[in-house]
């Protein structure tokens, strides 16, 4: 448990890092990787001690010292969760063989989730490395990396076909790299699972919004963000999800 909270701690900070990082990356700003980071409205340069995940954003009661702009509290939830999951999995999987290749691949879906949460669309800086990453794990296993294979397959065929039938009018091309990488990371039977659940989910939001007409038939839905918290769920206990739900059936 110590080990997880610092897990938490060290997730916080990467929940900043991300939140600039997916910023410079929809603007297409210099410095991606580097660079102080400034306010996004009067571009005041930050000072130390108000980049502290969390604690600055309540310090500074949600604004800007400089401008007094209002920041939208998007920052410290994303920071948050960040730091929520990174405990959540260190306390699974910490010592096991797939402590690292899991929370590599935690680490690059939250991104992709925020990303897709906040704009809409999949950046293929992100998805792509994450794909590789996931590429190059399931072929170091000793056994079984061709379920994997298959779920990847599974994955990205069953976003293509949609894509293709309605000429990307239901679901996005960053759609069919999120079911590439759900599939590599979880394999064909919980790929399955998970892309029910992400139904399931995507079904639970969209039904009060066209209730409240906050949405119509034609508004777009971030699919990355019912698709990769089923994968995460999936990733984290998938294996007693699909031993309940075979014994649910009898089977």
């Amino acid at each position: 448990m110590i080990i997880a909270f610092y897990a938490f701690l060290i997730g916080l900070v990467l929940g900043s890092f991300s939140s600039v990082l997916i910023h410079r990356l929809h603007f297409d700003e210099k410095g991606i990787l580097w660079g102080r980071s400034r306010c996004p409205y009067c571009k005041t340069q930050l000072a130390p001690h108000q980049l502290i995940p969390l604690l600055s954003w309540l310090w500074q009661r949600g604004k800007c010292s400089a401008c007094e702009v209002r920041i939208s509290s998007f920052y410290p939830l994303l920071e948050l969760i960040f730091g929520l999951v990174f405990f959540v999995f260190t306390a699974q999987f910490f010592g096991t063989s797939t402590f690292w290749p899991l929370i590599v691949s935690v680490f690059f879906l939250l991104i992709l989730f925020f990303y897709d949460v906040r704009f809409l669309e999949v950046d293929r800086r992100i998805s792509w490395p994450a794909i590789a990453l996931a590429l190059g794990w399931i072929f170091f296993r000793a056994e079984g990396w061709e379920l994997y294979a298959l779920g990847g397959i599974i994955g990205f065929a069953f976003y293509g076909i949609q894509y293709a039938l309605s000429r990307g009018k239901w679901v996005g091309a960053g759609d069919m790299e999120l079911g590439l990488l759900l599939g590599l990371l979880l394999g064909w039977k919980l790929t399955l699972g998970a892309l029910f659940v992400a139904y399931i989910l995507g079904t639970l939001v969209a039904i009060p919004l066209l209730i409240t007409k906050k949405a119509t038939g034609k508004t777009a839905l971030p699919m990355g963000a019912f698709l990769i918290p089923a994968t995460l769920l999936f990733l984290y206990s998938g294996d007693q999800i699909w031993a309940w739900y075979m014994g649910f059936l009898g089977i």
